[in-house]
């Protein structure tokens, strides 16, 4: 919803292979760009679409690394939420991922972001 915010942000894709999950979010952001994104229910449609720019992987928990090292192979910038790898190794992987293929990662740490850590930190 963040995203769909953003004047210059255009979301082509909304992906889930839960069919009921695909049609709630494709309706939810449709009603805040004023189009229905495409929906997909296998990611590496969005990973070939050179019109691409960037991805957000929303995936279950500890099913994130994997998804973010192919955006990364495939060219593309990514917002992963948390946790970002099941485990040291797979976080090493994508780490190296992102800077083989010079790629833009940003791993949300929403916990951070709250306001009342911001007030902490300015006292």
């Amino acid at each position: 919803e963040a995203f769909a915010a953003c004047s210059d942000v255009d979301i082509k894709y909304i992906c889930d292979i839960d069919q009921n999950v695909l049609e709630k979010r494709t309706r939810e952001i449709s009603e805040k760009i004023g189009r229905p994104p495409q929906k997909i229910r296998d990611f590496r449609k969005a990973l070939d679409d050179p019109s691409v720019d960037a991805i957000v992987l929303g995936t279950p928990t500890h099913w994130h690394a994997i998804p973010m090292i192919m955006a990364c192979q495939a060219g593309k910038d990514v917002y992963v939420e948390k946790p970002c790898s099941h485990n040291i190794a797979e976080g090493r992987l994508a780490v190296t991922a992102a800077r083989k293929h010079n790629r833009i990662v940003q791993h949300g740490t929403q916990l951070r972001a709250a306001p009342h850590y911001s007030e902490a930190w300015n006292c």
